[in-house]
């Protein structure tokens, strides 16, 4: 038999401050005041359709005004008629779009207690539509934020009736018995016959005697408020106890009782219970098979619809986390990628300058070096070999007969006069390649041919003039070297282009070596390695000498 849920499902005595919060004419809280009450404690069906239009038209006519904690206080109420109605997605709905008008206006007064009020409702709608889960997480939610003795007592009465509906008894039990402590600390009638008769609904389930006195105490308070709307729950309550111990007649009773206030209230899921309770009590079978697929059906369709309005509300507040999280995670990605560029940046800024910064120094090391042995070439010709020419001069003006001086006299002139040449600067006003030419044919004599090919192609105006001392001196280098030590008959030395590059390449037919590198060998290598140029050496004793120079 389907469980008379609606005593379970009593939210209205939750406390909402909204309208405490409002400065308005006396008329208005006068208007208020008599249009909550019709909501909350309906006497007919008459006094919800007069609320409902009431609040429906405040609602309007705050939203236009900006007025939102009024609008707030407009849809608690709509969401409790469209309940009692039996509208469950229309109540859900008001109850959402408050919930959304709460995030988007952070600056209401007493935001807490409205959510918590408005996720109190939404809490019964999602047991009411089997949505446990739900239900028992929005109820933890309101248990956890600041409450009454009284405001507990009804989320701990709601919470049972989840358990209730999930036929664990003795969980709804406990709950409830949170909520029955509490009552000395409660001074509304309303609150404690709520937990009275719900507290005696479940020790009856129970099997405990105790439950019926229970839910007749509750029934007594009722009576004497004369809360029409509660009354119902109470005789909703006793007949399902008659039923249960089969005392029909009396279950009967009280039903048809709960269905009278149901039909003055015109509320529809009042309705559904009552006429069921009707339908479980009657001997027609046709009525009792329909019952319990309509049960069913019921049921199925209520666990099929998911797509509740705060489910989509959850979504939308999700998808923009979602999107929120993904600009934030975009953003730290930027953040990372400019980070990084940054550093790769200044890498790459401090390899250039390092290597640019190395170069200079190498060609400042080498300009250097290049005005430090022109210094001394120029010292060598101008105090030595002078001095050792004028000597000479005098000798030979005194009419010396001794030869042998006289050779080694003009030897030691010879040889000074060729360091000074080899350390000289060249004459950067002469052509290039005039300079290569006179360098290559002042080291061929009777003895050695030496011979220069292909000088003439290459634009050595388009070489810095301290690449061009370089090379000078490195085929000077190689020339001295020749005379030195190959003993060669014939040198060449060929200049040609090899794509951007000019190769240099030069083989004499002397003794050859076994290359292990001398001082005039190592001057060649360091020489082309600080013009970011390179040289290859190949000799074997007997087969000449070569050496290749790129750059």
């Amino acid at each position: 038999m389907k469980a008379i849920r609606s005593s379970f499902l009593y939210f209205f005595y939750l406390t909402i401050l909204v309208h405490t919060q409002i400065i308005f004419s006396q008329n208005d809280r006068d208007s208020l005041t008599y249009y909550s009450e019709l909501a909350l404690r309906p006497q007919n069906a008459m006094d919800l359709s007069k609320a409902n239009k009431f609040f429906h038209s405040s609602y309007e006519k705050a939203m236009s005004q900006k007025n939102f904690p009024m609008a707030l206080n407009d849809l608690y109420y709509i969401t409790s008629i469209n309940y009692k109605n039996g509208a469950y997605d229309a109540s859900e709905a008001s109850a959402v779009k408050a919930l959304e008008l709460l995030d988007n206006h952070t600056n209401i007064p007493n935001t807490d207690k409205l959510r918590k009020s408005f996720n109190t409702l939404l809490g019964i709608l999602y047991s009411e539509q089997k949505h446990t889960v739900k239900s028992l997480e929005l109820y933890a939610q309101v248990l956890k934020t600041g409450h009454t003795a009284k405001d507990s007592a009804i989320i701990y009465n709601n919470i049972s009736n989840v358990y209730k509906d999930q036929n664990d008894l003795k969980s709804a039990k406990i709950s409830l018995f949170k909520a029955y402590d509490m009552l000395p600390r409660i001074n509304d009638k309303h609150t404690i016959a709520l937990i009275l008769n719900n507290l005696g609904y479940v020790e009856s389930k129970l099997g405990n005697t105790s439950g019926l006195s229970l839910m007749n105490e509750a029934l007594e308070l009722r009576s004497s408020l004369k809360d029409t709307s509660a009354l119902y729950t109470s005789y909703s309550s006793i007949a399902q106890y008659y039923y249960d111990v089969d005392s029909l007649e009396l279950s009967k009773e009280n039903a048809l009782k709960a269905l009278n206030i149901a039909e003055a209230l015109n509320s529809a899921a009042y309705k559904e219970d009552a006429l069921a309770l009707l339908t479980s009590l009657s001997d027609d079978a046709y009525a009792s098979e329909y019952k319990r697929l309509n049960d069913s059906l019921i049921t199925v369709e209520k666990e099929r619809l998911n797509a509740f309005a705060l489910l989509k509300y959850d979504t939308d507040k999700l998808e923009r986390k979602a999107v929120e999280s993904k600009l934030e995670s975009e953003k730290q990605s930027s953040r990372a990628i400019l980070a990084f560029s940054l550093v790769v940046f200044i890498v790459l800024v401090s390899l250039f300058l390092y290597f640019y910064l190395r170069a200079k120094h190498k060609r400042e090391k080498l300009q250097e070096v290049y005005e430090t042995e022109s210094r001394i070439s120029k010292l060598i010709h101008d105090e030595v070999a002078n001095d050792v020419y004028q000597f000479l001069t005098r000798l030979e003006a005194e009419s010396l007969t001794n030869p042998i001086l006289i050779d080694d006299l003009h030897d030691i002139y010879s040889k000074t006069r060729d360091i000074s040449k080899e350390h000289s600067l060249l004459d950067d006003d002469a052509p290039y390649i005039q300079i290569i030419q006179d360098l290559v044919s002042s080291y061929s004599d009777k003895k050695t041919s030496v011979i220069a090919k292909g000088s003439t192609t290459i634009d050595w105006e388009m070489f810095p003039t301290l690449k061009k001392h370089t090379l000078y001196k490195v085929i000077q280098e190689l020339l001295i070297n020749m005379k030195k030590h190959s003993n060669a008959s014939v040198a060449v030395i060929q200049f040609k282009h090899e794509g951007k590059n000019i190769v240099i390449s030069y083989s004499d037919n002397g003794v050859g070596c076994d290359l292990k590198k001398s001082t005039g060998l190592q001057n060649v290598e360091n020489r082309i390695q600080s013009i970011q140029g390179k040289i290859i050496f190949e000799s074997e004793k007997e087969k000449g000498f070569k050496a290749k120079i790129v750059i």
